[in-house]
């Protein structure tokens, strides 16, 4: 075995054992779902750690689009009308509460403007 396979085994298996410390730390919070079942036009609240981060301009306003997941799926944010929220950073984890809308040929939930806590 090749140097650079053991380094992408060691990787890989990091990444899968960082995967499941973020599904443990997502299932022992309380009155929270998984965001692989949560279903769309219910209110839910999701835990998850934000993975990416972006400001997207929509209609001469800024939006903040927040990519949020749990290791079982994920669901984005989006705070209309701003270009940051305090605390929110990619890798902080947060709980968003709301109704959330399918986008997408995959049935990816969308929240607008959630409520949500910085953990």
């Amino acid at each position: 075995m090749t140097l650079k396979a053991r380094l992408q085994g060691i990787a890989a298996s990091n990444q899968k054992r960082d995967e499941e410390k973020l599904i443990d730390f997502c299932r022992r919070q309380a009155n929270c779902s998984a965001i692989g079942s949560a279903l769309a036009r219910q209110d839910v609240n999701l835990v998850g750690e934000i993975t990416s981060l972006r400001i997207v301009p929509r209609a001469g306003s800024p939006s903040l689009e927040a990519t949020l997941s749990d290791g079982t799926g994920s669901v984005v944010a989006v705070w209309t009308g701003r270009r940051r929220v305090a605390g929110v950073a990619p890798g902080k984890r947060l709980v968003v509460s709301g109704r959330g809308a399918p986008i997408g040929p995959g049935g990816r939930l969308l929240f607008l403007n959630p409520r949500y806590e910085l953990l």
